[in-house]
């Protein structure tokens, strides 16, 4: 996404896979930027309930109803070593990707 423009410094989780903190550290550790994780584990709920707090007239905007009711928790950093490793694993990935399309078009021939 930065390649296409965008400025991007802090990745936002939530959802079932964010309450499993080795998915949510290697997703900082190969992005190289920190996740907030919302303090409530029932995230969706929340955002439910800032629409509907939004919808019922309580907050002016959105946006206030979300700084109201919504609340960071755990704030996850990157492990800059792992991400050398991952950035790494990333290029033999992609060398692996160009041999199988060298391999498949070996074997489109017979």
């Amino acid at each position: 996404m930065q390649n296409a423009g965008h400025q991007i410094n802090t990745l936002f989780m939530c959802g079932g896979l964010s309450k499993n903190l080795l998915f949510v550290q290697m997703h900082s550790d190969i992005s190289g930027m920190p996740i907030v994780l919302a303090e409530e584990v029932e995230s969706v709920l929340v955002g439910a309930a800032v629409l509907g707090a939004y919808a019922s007239g309580d907050f002016k905007s959105i946006q206030e109803a979300m700084e109201k009711m919504g609340k960071i928790g755990k704030i996850i950093h990157p492990d800059l070593a792992q991400k050398r490793y991952y950035d790494n694993k990333y290029k033999v990935f992609l060398k692996l990707a160009d041999h199988q399309k060298e391999y498949r078009a070996i074997m489109q021939n017979i």
